[in-house]
């Protein structure tokens, strides 16, 4: 139904200013969300994680750049505890400190089972995350890559690739941060959620936990600085 059955009055936004303004929206760096009714990663666990703004939640969007779920903690920071969240409101899974060791992190879902358990090793040239399952059993390894169209290779324990990951540093309007991405290339020995999951953990202990300043005076108009000390 395009017009009211009582007034005639039009319902429908005329098409072509709809595409015009979704197309300006995206070349603006917008994002739209996937339609309600298409539960959150249903195509897999291919995802950006990324901000719109230097103050805006995480999200995740999908392989399509359609936005998957939002990420909310005690701030904008990335940092534990962490929930991600699908577009209807739905608990996806939380991301916690593990106190078991120093600088782990373990996926939790909605009942508060472990979904996988992520540990940050280190050397004096590089750093990674060891994967471990929901019985915190090792079965892979997120390690720096060789490959010149990624930054990471997660590897199987005693077999082959299974993803690539990668991450770049974006400008948020005078404010830096690091997108991440998870590019799947085998069946992996994790859920679904449990890969989307260490993308968010690559970000709090390998990367930015916060954007940073790349400029020294503020946009004029952008509300997400309020507040903020500029020197």
């Amino acid at each position: 139904m395009q017009r009211c059955p009582e007034c005639l009055a039009e319902l429908v936004p005329d098409p072509a200013a709809v595409t015009a303004a979704l197309g300006d929206a995206l070349t603006r760096g917008g994002r739209l969300w996937r339609p309600p009714g298409v539960a959150a990663f249903a195509s897999g666990p291919d995802c950006t994680l990324l901000r719109v703004s230097a103050r805006s939640a995480l999200l995740f969007a999908g392989a399509d750049e359609l936005i998957e779920a939002s990420v909310a903690g005690a701030s904008h920071r990335a940092a534990a505890p962490l929930r991600c969240r699908g577009g209807d409101g739905s608990f996806l899974f939380s991301l916690e400190r593990d106190g078991a060791a120093a600088d782990a992190l373990v996926a939790m879902d909605a009942r508060g089972a472990a979904l996988g358990t992520y540990l940050r090793w280190s050397t004096s040239s590089a750093a990674g995350l060891e994967v471990r399952d929901e019985t915190s059993a090792p079965v892979a390894r997120l390690n720096p890559s060789r490959r010149p169209d990624a930054d990471f290779e997660l590897v199987e324990t005693g077999g082959g690739l299974l993803a690539t990951c990668g991450r770049s540093d974006v400008d948020l309007d005078g404010w830096t941060d690091d997108q991440w991405w998870l590019q799947t290339r085998a069946l992996l020995p994790v859920s679904d959620l449990a890969a989307v999951a260490l993308v968010l953990a690559a970000k709090v202990l390998l990367g930015r936990v916060e954007p940073t300043r790349s400029r020294r005076q503020p946009p004029a108009d952008d509300d997400d600085m309020v507040g903020e000390s500029w020197s």
